[in-house]
């Protein structure tokens, strides 16, 4: 019954989504990503394999914004989806951009990984940006800055760092580094940790944006 629950779910908000795209078609961005894995602050959250992603955002006056986005996602021999829902301002402040909103993290499957929810704040400045974001129940704290660097035939190259630090008992903090290489729809990305016997992590994606 939960299943066909959820299924309902599911195709009134993509029912909707596409209202809104023929409605507001020039406040509406979507996005559909292929990906050999999905991985997030340097840990797959595919058990390494592969996923399928996509999003809606509806902005406002170009500051105001709220979306969703939903990727299938794997907890060891468990599989199922994630949702998650943000809103959040941003405006430009001379050469710099700042974003500010809340996301949420919802995991309505049998992934077994705890819901969540996060307080965002970051900053753009040429082609170097800096973010952190607070777990708001569980006060965990992710910082991450990168920046990117144009390279001959068009193709960019994203450097990447992210620093997690948990207030919970039983987890240990840990840093990310990536680095992704990329061209119109494509890219390529190596990514590692510092976790004890983790290794480096390599995943091939296409993204469309409509």
């Amino acid at each position: 019954m939960k299943k066909w629950h959820t299924a309902i779910q599911i195709g009134l908000f993509t029912a909707y989504s596409l209202a809104s795209l023929n409605a507001h078609a020039e406040q509406i961005s979507s996005n559909l990503t292929l990906t050999s894995n999905y991985i997030w602050r340097g840990v797959s959250q595919t058990n390494d394999e592969a996923a399928v992603q996509g999003g809606v955002d509806y902005t406002i006056n170009k500051s105001f914004y709220a979306g969703a986005w939903t990727s299938n996602v794997k907890n060891g021999t468990k599989g199922d989806y994630e949702i998650d829902l943000y809103g959040g301002y941003t405006r430009k402040f001379g050469e710099f951009d700042f974003d500010a909103g809340l996301i949420t993290y919802q995991y309505p499957g049998n992934a077994g990984i705890d819901d969540f929810t996060e307080a965002y704040a970051g900053t753009v400045y040429k082609n170097y940006s800096a973010k952190v974001s607070v777990d708001i129940n569980e006060s965990n704290i992710y910082l991450e800055g990168a920046a990117d660097f144009e390279l001959p035939d068009k193709y960019l190259l994203t450097a990447h760092v992210g620093i997690y630090s948990f207030s919970q008992a039983g987890r240990t903090d840990y840093n990310d580094y990536s680095a992704t290489i990329s061209k119109g729809e494509l890219s390529f990305m190596a990514s590692n940790t510092d976790i004890a016997n983790d290794n480096i992590r390599v995943n091939i994606s296409w993204n469309k944006s409509f």
